[in-house]
C-alpha cells in the first residue's frame, strides 16, 4: 500500500563537469519514494536560480520557501573515495511553521538537512502515528569563509534524537568524531550505521544486527545513503521488521550507485527482480 513520505531539507545543486545537477538529501529521498510507488512530498527552500520545473521532480509534491540563495555543493573525491566538499551557496533555514498543517500527518517524515538548515523544532510537528527518520549529515557540517566544509559535533542532537524513531548515518559522518556514535545510540530507539560496500549495522534495544550490501560495480556513491534511508523507512513502516527493511534498503541502494546522480534510482519492479530473500 502506498505511503505518504515527507522529506524536509534543501533541494540543492551539485557541481558536475556538465554544470549544475540536482542534488540534496530531500531530492534523492523523494525521488526514491516516488519511484517505489509512494506519495512523495518535500518542504524545502531555494533561491530564484533553482529550476522548479525540473522534469526530474515530476510527481514530487513540493512546498518551496523563497530564499536569497540556493544551496550549492562542489563534491570532490580522492582515490580512496573520501569526499571533500565546498559549499558555494546556502538557502534559508526550515522551521516548524514551514511545514503545512495537513502534511504533519504524513506516514513517514524524513529530516534530512545538508547545510544545518532543519531547525530542531521541526521534530515536534508530527503526531504519534508518523514514523520519524533522520540523517544527520547537515547537522554535522560547518564551513569557512572559502566554503570549505568541515566536520563539527552535532549540538542539537539531544533536542532531536529522543523524539525520532530511526537515525540513519554513515561511517563517513563519524570519521572525525567516532565517539559520537555511542551518544546517538543512547538517545535514539533505532540507529542504522551504513558502511558502503561493507554493509550496515543496526543498533536497537542494546543489540546489534549486521547486514550485507548487494555486490555491484560502483559508479557514483553520491546520494546512496539517502536512497538507502528512504527504502529502509518505507519498508520498516510497512512491515516493522528491521531485517527485512535492511535487506530491502541495500537492494534499492545497490541500483543508485550504478549511475551518476539521481539517474539510477530504481523503480519498484527493478528492485523486486533483484531482491534476495
Amino acid at each position: 500500500m502506498p505511503t505518504t513520505f515527507l522529506s524536509i531539507g534543501h533541494f540543492c545543486y551539485d557541481v558536475s563537469p556538465k554544470g549544475y545537477i540536482l542534488g540534496g538529501s530531500a531530492s534523492y529521498s523523494t525521488l526514491t519514494a516516488r519511484n517505489l510507488g509512494h506519495h512523495a512530498r518535500a518542504v524545502t527552500a531555494v533561491g530564484a536560480n533553482f529550476d522548479r520545473q525540473n522534469s526530474l521532480l515530476t510527481g514530487v509534491e513540493t512546498v518551496y520557501h523563497e530564499s536569497s540563495d540556493t544551496t550549492i555543493f562542489d563534491n570532490q573525491y580522492d582515490e580512496k573515495g573520501h569526499r571533500q566538499q565546498f559549499i558555494l551557496g546556502v538557502a534559508q533555514q526550515i522551521k516548524g511553521n514551514n511545514v503545512p498543517a495537513e502534511w504533519r500527518k504524513s506516514d513517514i517524515a524524513y529530516l534530512c538537512p545538508i547545510a544545518d538548515e532543519v531547525s530542531a523544532e521541526v521534530v515536534h510537528c508530527f503526531g504519534e502515528d508518523t514514523l520519524i527518520g533522520a540523517t544527520p549529515q547537515g547537522w554535522l557540517r560547518q564551513w569557512d569563509a572559502n566554503g570549505r566544509v568541515e566536520a563539527k559535533r552535532w549540538e542539537t542532537a539531544k533536542d532531536i534524537l529522543p523524539y525520532i524513531d530511526v537515525l540513519i548515518l554513515s561511517d563517513e559522518d563519524l570519521r572525525t568524531y567516532p565517539d559520537e556514535l555511542e551518544k546517538y545510540i543512547g538517545l535514539t530507539a533505532t540507529v542504522v550505521l551504513t558502511q558502503g560496500a561493507r554493509g550496515a549495522t543496526l543498533f536497537q534495544n542494546g543489540t546489534q544486527l549486521g547486514s550485507d550490501a548487494y555486490p555491484v560495480t560502483e559508479v557514483d556513491p553520491t546520494g546512496a545513503g539517502d536512497v538507502f534511508a528512504t527504502a529502509f523507512l518505507i519498508n520498516y513502516y510497512q512491515n516493522r521488521s528491521v531485517e527485512e527493511a535492511l535487506n530491502f534498503a541495500h537492494c534499492v541502494a545497490s541500483f543508485a550507485v550504478e549511475g551518476v546522480g539521481t539517474s539510477h534510482i530504481p523503480k519498484l519492479a527493478q528492485v523486486m527482480s533483484r531482491l534476495q530473500t
